[in-house]
């Protein structure tokens, strides 16, 4: 069996390991960027309750009323801050599973390519196999016409 055919099982098995890296490169991406939209959902939601505030009248609050907004804000940043951190998270998980793809993917390329090299080796081994057949061939006919 030739060399390019034994490794077509190689082959197809690093095409399948780098789809599979690039599904949960795709998997990680939508996570993250839900994640982000989440964030910045939760910072718009802050700016426009601020706003709100702001154009209300501040004068007329009740301590109670101050404490209850500072403790809501306060509330408010923290799930913030956990949300920043779960983005951050997700980033770094994105970034993991896009190396591992690139090296998958350089794995594959460097497969095919090995492949195409045999294939090419394989080729010209039977090019010049026919071509000494043909010489061969040639020779004895030229032989026996001769005598």
């Amino acid at each position: 069996m030739k060399r390019s055919k034994r490794l077509s099982p190689v082959v197809v098995i690093a095409a399948k390991d780098t789809e599979a890296a690039l599904i949960k490169v795709g998997t990680a991406n939508v996570a993250w960027l839900a994640d982000k939209e989440q964030l910045d959902d939760l910072h718009r939601y802050r700016s426009e309750y601020l706003d709100r505030f702001r154009r209300g009248d501040t004068l007329v609050m009740t301590a109670q009323k101050v404490l209850e907004l500072r403790s809501f804000l306060v509330h408010l940043d923290q799930a913030i801050e956990a949300q920043t951190q779960q983005v951050k998270a997700r980033y770094a998980t994105l970034a993991r599973h896009r190396v591992l793809w690139q090296q998958a993917s350089s794995k594959e390329q460097a497969m095919q390519s090995l492949v195409g090299r045999y294939q090419d080796e394989e080729f010209k081994q039977e090019s010049r196999q026919e071509q000494l057949d043909n010489d061969e061939r040639n020779t004895s006919q030229w032989l026996r016409r001769s005598r």
